[in-house]
């Protein structure tokens, strides 16, 4: 995994360590306030029962989801790395691409400059190359290569000119697959990003509804004991 894959994955929260705690937390607050008067009627312990078992369901289900955007924020984070390490293939094999076509260039480059034959020259040397064909003194082949000389092009400049070409595909091509893949890891940075606080915010959202849950529950356990006391006083 990469360093960014890892940095965005290594920010995912715990979720059940991290809703235990706060209910834990809840528990040792109302220890701390076990001396405090709580004066709760029948109506409002009803009320609050009601609430906490509501709460209990919506951190329940929020749990679920969040649970579900880890494993997502796990996943694109995975994806992410493999869109980075693809995007660095195809970097390093532009600037292959691109290399080769520089050497290409450079060979082209060097190549002897053409000094062109003047016309009549040039009639007159196709006409005798064309004679010697016929006299069965050069091949046809011979007769070919011939004018193309004369016409300032042979083998090894085709041979060139051909590599070149390739070259500027191959290039273009590379260049092409670069920016494919870049744009592959720009999108699964974004949606790793938005998985990995889709996981923080529901993850908080559960927390925060055990956490009131148990701060209620505390609170009728509370009164009880107070009532109990007052009871058997």
């Amino acid at each position: 995994m990469t360093q960014s894959a890892a940095m965005l994955l290594g920010g995912l929260p715990v979720t059940l360590m991290a809703i235990i705690f706060l209910g834990m937390t809840a528990r040792a607050q109302a220890r701390r306030d076990g001396g405090a008067a709580v004066r709760l009627n029948a109506a409002e312990r009803e009320r609050l029962s009601v609430e906490a078992d509501e709460l209990e369901r919506v951190a329940a289900e929020v749990l679920e989801l969040a649970r579900d955007a880890v494993h997502t924020a796990e996943r694109t984070a995975t994806e992410l790395a493999e869109a980075e390490a693809a995007r660095d293939v195809a970097w390093q094999d532009h600037m292959s691409a691109a290399e080769l076509l520089d050497e290409a260039n450079a060979a082209a480059a060097a190549l002897p400059q053409e000094v062109p034959l003047p016309e009549g020259d040039l009639r007159e040397v196709a006409r005798a190359a064309r004679d010697a064909f016929k006299r069965g003194d050069i091949t046809v082949q011979q007769m070919h290569a011939v004018w193309q000389h004369v016409d300032g092009w042979d083998q090894q400049r085709q041979d060139h000119y051909h590599d070149l070409l390739r070259r500027r595909a191959d290039d273009a091509e590379a260049a092409r697959q670069f920016h494919i893949a870049a744009g592959k890891e720009r999108a699964a940075r974004r949606a790793a990003e938005v998985a990995r606080q889709a996981s923080h915010a529901l993850t908080q959202e559960a927390a925060d509804a055990a956490y009131e849950a148990q701060v209620a529950k505390n609170l009728i356990r509370a009164s009880a004991r107070r009532r109990w006391r007052r009871t058997n006083a």
